[in-house]
């Protein structure tokens, strides 16, 4: 049975988040008031009085007084920072000075007149931006704000008091407050401050008397005030009650939608919206449908206006394209589970609506089956923008029109000449096919101008009585009149396909450079390559140049280096990135964080932290569009998990690196352990028995022990060269020290070195009588040669033969090793080769290094090495050395030595 008493699990998780979320940053307290004038600062002033008599570190980071006596006195006691010093256009400005103030981390701030708009060249355009970075830092803050300075109540303000409200706060400061203390004071009470001159003095007050502080307005603002605080209550209400585990009488299932464009009346409809759902406790979207229309500069800036004002608002946003504004709305509501879609009354265009089949609001109506639209008229927002007639930016240029003129002129002139062949009728269907050849390259400006003037033409020249714009026949005026309205409607309907079509091409391209993006980062394993192929997209895509910087160990950014190279940042730029890498914000050019900056700057961040900062430069400094922006964060969230992949792909290799060298490691420290111990128990046995003077008197007995001292520290000497060379040959310092050599004088070398190992065995050398010579370093081959026969006395028995086959075989000398022993297991034939690996089941001694020693050596005079089982049983290794151009055998005369 379901318990309705029970808050919902959607809104329980939002609770548990935002109080996490408040847990981990600093408290705002706002103090906040319906006017100027009401108390605020005061009020603040002495709340920061008694936090500091509690031992609590406050200091002032800014307080405008405004030369009021009583609230100066309580400044007393009360330490403060420094304002900055910022030069604007020949004047000296104070500003709020952030840095110092992070610097410093005080446990609680006081910021006045939180709407305040910072000078040009501050880090943040708004002080409320400032306020939340010490929010971010764990800094607390105190702070003041008036009602009409409320984003969502902007309008109803404006409306009351007929003044144009410049500055605001969005409404997601309010949400984030931890405390908003209602300083209230009756309308009376503050036209008496007024009076006394305690709000405003000289002029001032006498301005604010006349316009803003009447009684009525002031009554209003109080009202919007108390319901505002009383809204917020009710919303931290709910939020606690949820968070006990307690719902509130009634449940909220509602999801709004507002359809917004590039008109002003927009911020309005986002508005209302936003005060519903704040009201029904409803998330809320905002949609932008794109439906290839050209937008003036304007349009574009007032479009961008209101997509920020609805992330202020702390809405989400929604850009879309689609030739069909109402279908577009129609599916997103749809799939989004919307409740209901607020729309602005349109203003209505007869032609525009007859040849969509009415106006979007209509259609969206007509269609909408499963939400309700709420229909909000423009007055409903006051006087609000008014919005300037424009042109809307022009699809073609001039030389469209010119070209149409030239081809309908000789379109006429076929026509002149076809006239006394096929009637004047059948020249109107030329004409119309002409207009219809024409909307498949031209926007709907030209298609309308060539339909017009061929409907001229058609009735001036041709249609009797011709060179009057009189027409005699009735059916031909009927039929002069049809022609222009088929030219104009099949003209704007080929349009309206291209204008779609030229949409699906642009997603499609924008979908495509996603899809590159996405592959190169997830096909490519080499992180400089992926990038290298976002940061070109990215500059094809959006005209500009990016590229990407990145975190080494100390935290240092880096650039990465690409084809289409951005260049280094000058001081002031790498300081904006450093910012962006530090806060994990948006920030620089098209943003309102450091907008003075020449590049705009966007952290990678990924799953688990941040990486680096995608830097894209712009070469039209045009504020970027709503999907634009979009789709560039769309692909730097994927590079961000790219490259944040790598790195711990990267972190991953290191840690098996380090598990293999610890692992090595203990391999070396058993093998040297065994290799050495061995040895030196029998060098320092003999040698203590030497010490006895009956044995070292006995020469049979001294002989043997001294024999055994020499094979001893021959082995122990083998496995010292053996780690050195290994050691050389890690590090990259194994030099060659090539020259002419015999192959016979080199193995008779060997064989003579390993004399005392391989008496047991028997020999056999097999080789031609001439060899030719080789280029080699005569004691490393040595070295190969005698680890390898080594090999094979190891796995032979004793009493059968090992087998040496020296001869030429095209232009290499190859030199087998044939042992007799029980040969190598096949799933051990790869791993021979491996350092440290030893076949199960040989003899012990040896340390595994002698076959991979031999690989190297060998593969570093340009050579190779390889084993293969014989069929008579044993193992057969086989070093295959290139020839070189046969050297001059120096005569006798010239007493020239070879090997």
């Amino acid at each position: 049975m379901r318990d309705d008493s029970r808050p919902s699990p959607d809104a329980l998780l939002r609770a548990l988040q935002k109080a996490e979320a408040a847990d981990k940053k600093g408290k705002l307290s706002i103090f906040f008031g319906m006017a100027a004038g009401s108390g605020k600062t005061y009020a603040m002033l002495e709340a920061a009085q008694n936090r500091l008599k509690d031992g609590v570190d406050v200091i002032i980071g800014v307080v405008e007084t405004h030369g009021r006596t009583e609230t100066e006195a309580l400044l007393r006691g009360l330490p403060s920072i420094p304002k900055r010093k910022i030069h604007y256009r020949g004047a000296e400005l104070d500003e709020f000075d952030i840095d110092a103030v992070l610097l410093r981390h005080p446990s609680l701030i006081l910021v006045d007149e939180l709407a305040h708009t910072n000078a040009p060249g501050s880090r943040h355009a708004k002080r409320w931006q400032d306020v939340l970075e010490l929010l971010d830092a764990g800094i607390d803050v105190y702070t003041t704000l008036n009602v009409q300075h409320i984003e969502s109540r902007k309008e109803s303000v404006e409306a009351v008091t007929g003044v144009t409200i410049r500055e605001t706060v969005p409404d997601s400061i309010l949400e984030r407050a931890a405390q908003i203390e209602l300083v209230d004071i009756t309308p009376a009470d503050l036209l008496k401050r007024l009076n006394e001159g305690k709000v405003y003095t000289g002029d001032m007050a006498t301005q604010a008397a006349e316009n803003f502080f009447k009684e009525d307005r002031l009554s209003a603002l109080r009202e919007i005030a108390l319901r505002l605080t009383a809204e917020k209550v009710e919303n931290d209400l709910q939020t606690l009650l949820t968070l006990r585990g307690m719902a509130s009488g009634w449940k909220s299932t509602e999801r709004l939608m507002v359809a917004v464009s590039h008109s002003p009346y927009s911020e309005g409809l986002i508005r209302a919206t936003r005060r519903l759902a704040y009201a029904l406790e409803a998330p809320w979207i905002a949609v932008y449908v794109d439906t290839g229309a050209n937008l003036s500069a304007d349009d574009k800036s007032q479009l961008s206006k209101n997509l920020g004002l609805v992330k202020e608002l702390g809405g989400e946003t929604v850009l879309t394209a689609g030739p069909d504004i109402a279908d577009t709305l129609r599916r997103i509501a749809e799939q989004r589970n919307v409740t209901q879609v607020i729309f602005g009354r349109p203003v209505r265009r007869w032609f525009r609506d007859l040849m969509g089949g009415g106006t979007p609001l209509d259609r969206l109506v007509s269609e909408s089956g499963r939400f309700d639209v709420l229909i909000l008229r423009q007055d409903k927002f006051g006087e609000g923008p008014r919005r300037r007639f424009s042109w809307p930016a022009p699809e073609s240029g001039f030389l469209s029109y010119w070209y149409i003129l030239w081809l309908i002129g000789a379109v006429s002139l076929l026509n002149y000449f076809l006239d006394p062949i096929i009637g004047y009728r059948a020249t109107g269907f030329i004409f119309l096919l002409s207009i219809l050849i024409i909307s498949l390259f031209v926007s709907l400006g030209p298609i309308l101008f060539a339909a017009i003037l061929s409907s001229f033409i058609w009735d001036f020249f041709f249609i009797p009585p011709v060179g009057t714009f009189a027409i005699r026949a009735p059916e031909d005026a009927f039929m002069g009149f049809v022609y222009f309205v088929v030219a104009v409607v099949t003209g704007t309907l080929t349009h309206r396909i291209r204008k779609r079509e030229n949409l699906l091409r642009q997603r499609e391209e924008r979908t495509t450079t996603l899809y590159e993006i996405v592959k190169a980062i997830a096909a490519t394993g080499n992180m400089e390559s992926f990038i290298d192929v976002t940061t070109n997209q990215l500059s094809s895509a959006l005209n500009g140049k990016c590229g990407v910087y990145l975190s080494d160990s100390q935290g240092a950014l880096t650039q990465v280096k690409t084809t289409n190279s951005l260049g280094g940042l000058t001081d002031h730029e790498m300081a904006v990135a450093k910012y962006v890498f530090e806060k994990m914000k948006p920030g620089g050019w098209s943003t309102d964080t450091l907008p003075s900056a020449d590049s705009l700057y966007l952290p990678l961040v990924g799953t688990a932290d941040i990486v680096g900062v995608l830097v894209f430069n712009p070469k039209s400094k045009t504020k970027l569009l709503p999907e634009e922006m979009e789709f560039l964060l769309m692909v730097t969230r994927q590079l961000a998990i790219g490259v944040e992949r790598e790195i711990l792909n990267e972190k991953s290799r290191q840690a098996h690196q380090l598990q293999e060298s610890e692992r090595l490691h203990q391999t070396i420290l058993d093998s040297i352990s065994h290799e050495i111990r061995t040895p030196l128990t029998t060098i320092i046995g003999a040698s203590s028995a030497l010490q006895d003077r009956e044995i070292a008197d006995n020469i049979e007995t001294r002989d043997e022990l001294t024999e055994e001292i020499i094979d001893a520290s021959g082995r122990l000497n083998l496995v010292v060269e053996n780690l050195l060379d290994t050691s050389r040959l890690g590090s990259g310092m194994l030099k060659l020290k090539l020259e002419w050599c015999d192959p016979k004088d080199l193995l008779s070398v060997t064989l003579e070195i390993l004399k005392k190992l391989l008496e047991s065995y028997g020999i056999k050398v097999s080789s031609a009588e001439e060899l030719p010579l080789i280029y080699v370093d005569f004691h490393l081959m040595e070295q190969v040669l005698s680890n390898l026969i080594r090999n094979a006395a190891i796995a032979t028995p004793a009493g059968k033969e090992i087998t040496i086959d020296v001869k030429a075989v095209g232009e290499s000398l190859e030199i087998t090793i044939l042992d007799s022993g029980p040969g190598i297991p096949e799933d051990a034939m790869k791993d021979v080769f491996k350092r440290f690996y030893r076949v199960v089941g040989t003899p012990a001694g040896g340390m595994g290094l002698g076959l991979w020693l031999a690989k190297n050596i060998v593969e570093l005079h340009g050579g190779k090495i390889s084993v293969q089982n014989r069929s008579t049983g044993g193992a057969a290794f086989t070093v295959s050395l290139p020839l070189k151009p046969q050297p001059e055998i120096p005569s006798e005369e010239e007493h020239g030595t070879i090997r």
